[in-house]
């Protein structure tokens, strides 16, 4: 005798369906990629700008420690000059190419002003008058506290190098002997 078959012997074995494709990605994937691209955008000119302004820091920095020795040894004649040079310093490097550092007189704080417009003109008057005024004389009177913050101001408003800078106040032979 045969055996006897059974129906179930039959069937055919289950197909299991294809494993799930990474490709085409879901929106979510897509939503996320494009996330984390805007993202890595931002950083990068987060970063960029901080490093391309780190001169700034450094300028204030070193704009505390010429008023902290200023406070010490109350020597207005030093203070101004220390004042200037650091100011001509950021002013090379803030604009390396376009700045003339053998501007003088009135002519250097119109420059001054002309870059940081924010400022109203400040260096063209009473107080940015003292750079120029008192830097020669044996006991100047000056108002520190004000060219500290007119400084300081200056420092962090000024345009950087990329922006347009209007052309500087033409000076009269008369004012030239005024120099810093």
């Amino acid at each position: 005798m045969q055996p006897t078959s059974s129906p179930l012997d039959q069937l055919a074995d289950i197909h299991l369906p294809d494993g799930v494709s990474w490709w085409p990605l879901a929106p979510g994937w897509w939503i996320l990629l494009a996330l984390l691209v805007v993202a890595a955008i931002g950083f990068l000119i987060w970063r960029r700008r901080k490093q391309q302004n780190h001169y700034r820091t450094l300028a204030l920095q070193e704009l505390d420690a010429i008023y902290a020795r200023y406070n010490e040894a109350q020597d207005a004649a030093a203070y101004l000059q220390a004042l200037s040079v650091l100011l001509r310093r950021t002013a090379l490097t803030a604009y390396p190419r376009s700045f003339n550092a053998s501007i003088k007189g009135v002519e250097w704080l119109s420059w001054l002003d002309a870059v940081c417009p924010a400022l109203d003109n400040k260096f063209s008057g009473e107080l940015g008058q003292s750079l120029l005024n008192n830097i020669y004389q044996k006991n100047p009177q000056i108002d520190a506290l004000g060219l500290q913050q007119l400084s300081a101001a200056w420092i962090n408003q000024h345009r950087n190098h990329r922006q347009k800078i209007p052309a500087a106040k033409k000076v009269t032979p008369a004012t030239e002997a005024n120099h810093v």
